[in-house]
């Protein structure tokens, strides 16, 4: 019941579809949106009134106006003519600032690049003098610990031949630390230079007296190509009680074994492994007895089908009397 008490009442009256009935209810449509129109601008007027009216009249005077003598009003003269004080005492203050930034990293700087009172030392020294390292590390820094150049430090200590590997780093207050690898000798290289056991060369002036090291001769671009060589070949002669004492790379390419008996055996450049293990073999069997005796002075064995044996010639009574 109220839906339909209020649907009818929504509902606006439906217009004549056609004759006169249908002009006339046209024109009355007319004059009620005209009326509107009017009331619609009628208040628009009366708000734009009432603005007008609470709007200040810029062409009086107001409080701290003063008027010129052409009756424009002058704002600016209201300004405080002490205006430049506020941005002088902010660049005053950001002044005094950096200078006593300036003066307090002066200070601590200053503080901090003390000279050196002490080198301390990591790592195991056999071949190096550790106080002559900690007086060339002092002379190397050219200053305090802070202002001093690490890294030319490390490139000096790094010159010397029994040095591997160091690192270089500040103790405060006023101390320098150093973290020395020394070489550590694996071979002989030619007459004057040992190998580490990467095949790096470095020349120490102790180099002739490590004759105890095996020997190794060739060329130095191919140091760790015949240190890993040196160690394939004298471990398959160990298995049979001998031992590599030098082992040389000609430029073309042939490898020439000296053993610890004496005995030099020319092995040449292909079939490395595979003529050494048939020399292995034949030497067990038919010329240890004589390699013992010390008949033997060379055993070539770049054949396919076998082996070529030089031996000692033999001393006579009357040689080994007037040797």
């Amino acid at each position: 019941m109220l839906k339909k008490l209020f649907s009818t009442a929504e509902q606006p009256p439906e217009p004549p579809k056609r004759g006169a009935s249908a002009t006339v209810h046209k024109k009355t449509e007319q004059r009620g949106v005209s009326k509107r129109f009017w009331l619609f601008e009628r208040s628009a007027d009366v708000e734009g009134d009432t603005e007008k009216n609470q709007r200040p009249d810029r062409s009086q005077p107001g409080v701290g106006e003063t008027v010129s003598a052409t009756g424009e009003p002058q704002y600016w003269s209201s300004i405080d003519g002490d205006w430049w004080l506020k941005p002088a005492t902010i660049l005053t203050a950001l002044a005094v600032f950096v200078a006593l930034a300036n003066y307090g990293y002066g200070t601590v700087y200053r503080w901090l690049d003390k000279p050196v009172e002490r080198v301390s030392f990591d790592g195991t020294t056999r071949h190096l003098d550790r106080q002559q390292l900690a007086a060339s590390s002092v002379a190397l820094m050219h200053g305090g610990l802070l202002s001093a150049d690490l890294n030319a430090v490390k490139a000096g200590i790094q010159e010397n031949p029994w040095v591997y590997q160091v690192g270089v780093t500040r103790r405060w207050p006023a101390a320098l630390y150093l973290q020395i690898t020394e070489e550590v000798p694996v071979a002989r290289w030619g007459d004057d230079g040992l190998l580490n056991h990467e095949g790096d060369i470095f020349w120490p002036d102790e180099a002739a007296s490590y004759t105890s090291l095996p020997l190794l001769k060739g060329p130095s671009g191919n140091t760790a190509m015949m240190m890993s060589e040196y160690y394939d070949l004298n471990q398959m002669l160990r298995n049979v009680g001998l031992q590599l004492v030098e082992l040389k790379l000609e430029a073309r390419g042939a490898w020439t074994l000296i053993l610890n008996n004496g005995i030099k055996v020319v092995v040449g450049r292909d079939q490395v492994v595979a003529r050494l293990e048939r020399f292995l073999t034949v030497y067990q069997q038919r010329l240890q007895a004589e390699a013992d005796a010390g008949r033997i002075e060379q055993i070539d064995i770049r054949y396919n089908n076998g082996i070529a044996v030089k031996w000692r010639p033999e001393v006579t009574t009357n040689d080994q009397q007037k040797g």
